[in-house]
């Protein structure tokens, strides 16, 4: 079975999982303040916070940017739950926007028609690693003075007009879960580019104390505000800094993969390709297609040895957000049609070969 993910894990990293577990430093150490520092350099990011997951980069940011009892966040649909759950914790209200057709990515312009006057936060999500459009989603938010949170568990890499992913808005959040581009088992990553959020977000991924205190052992636990238990360990820092070495290599192997699908899957009858936009870099942790026939195209390629999936399905017609679909054109045209086909680090060209040939012939 060529399969839709497979964990890449190279030895690097497995020894420099080895080496930690030899040292007295397992949790969080000089191995975690390293890798903020190699995470900021090589994507050219201002602040980086390095925590357990990116659901958890999600929670601090929604904290970070004001959102309390009562409020509102403009978010999309088209999303994993992970994206959506922490606007609860907030006891928040998630408000769909709908997304547009050649992308799967959030719509501006529903953006502007979900915003009340208790509107404090819009997600956006770069379903698939392809950006957003972050112009026209920040210019709502500065006319509205709300903050801008990126979630970019798909998109490690990607670029927006010249600038990296994580160096746009006031919070971007990475994912480091299992089948992600790089991982480490699971962990996540806060990038902001406002210097006193990074300094709070780090007190807050630990029970809200600040570790770099330097007087009284009891000044230093005097918490003024709830914290969590988000930090990451140094296990999961020497497993991610041994990736990010290999990481250009792995981003090239995916954007060749890509290149060949949009090649030569070009004009199949019945099935549509993502949008490739030339002012941003897509970062294709997934390659989703649109197709005439979903069931029978999934079940022509598992017949074929082929694994396909939806991913995720849409968020609103969970019980915990409403459980109804929202009056959301585009989200309820494309629900039949998408479906991602295998992309990751352990196809083989030959993969590559058999997945274009068996769709190509039809289904």
């Amino acid at each position: 079975m060529i399969t839709l993910f497979w964990p890449y894990i190279s030895e690097r990293a497995s020894r420099a999982v080895v080496e930690v577990l030899k040292t007295r430093w397992i949790g969080q150490g000089p191995r975690v303040d390293a890798l903020e520092e190699k995470f900021q350099n090589q994507f050219t990011i201002p602040h980086a916070v390095a925590v357990n997951a990116c659901t958890s980069a999600i929670h601090l940011s929604l904290i970070l940017a004001g959102v309390n009892d009562g409020d509102e966040v403009v978010t999309t649909p088209m999303t994993c739950s992970a994206t959506n759950i922490p606007i609860l914790y907030r006891r928040a209200k998630a408000v769909f926007a709908d997304i547009q057709e050649t992308t799967l990515n959030i719509d501006p312009k529903s953006i502007s028609q979900k915003i009340t006057p208790k509107t404090k936060a819009i997600i956006a999500v770069h379903w698939g690693g392809q950006p957003c459009d972050m112009t026209e989603i920040h210019a709502v938010a500065q006319k509205r003075g709300i903050s801008v949170i990126e979630d970019a568990a798909h998109a490690l890499g990607a670029g927006f007009q010249g600038k990296p992913v994580g160096a746009l808005s006031d919070f971007t959040c990475f994912s480091f879960q299992a089948v992600k581009h790089i991982t480490s088992g699971d962990g996540g990553m806060l990038t902001t580019i406002r210097p006193e959020k990074a300094q709070k977000a780090k007190i807050l991924r630990w029970y809200g104390m600040d570790r770099n205190f330097k007087g009284s052992f009891y000044d230093k636990h005097r918490i003024t505000e709830i914290g969590y238990k988000y930090h990451m360990n140094d296990i999961v820092a020497a497993m991610l800094s041994a990736q990010l070495d290999e990481f250009p290599q792995l981003d090239q192997r995916r954007q060749a993969i890509a290149a060949r699908y949009r090649k030569e899957l070009s004009g199949v009858a019945g099935l549509s390709l993502p949008e490739e936009k030339k002012d941003r870099k897509s970062a294709y942790w997934l390659f989703t297609i649109r197709v005439e026939k979903r069931e029978a195209f999934m079940e022509y390629l598992r017949q074929n040895e082929i694994e396909s999936h939806l991913v995720h399905v849409r968020c609103d017609i969970f019980p915990i957000f409403g459980g109804k679909r929202q009056n959301l054109p585009v989200m309820n045209k494309i629900e039949s049609e998408y479906v991602s086909i295998p992309l990751h680090n352990h196809l083989t060209d030959d993969d590559v070969t058999k997945v274009i040939q068996t769709i190509r012939k039809g289904w």
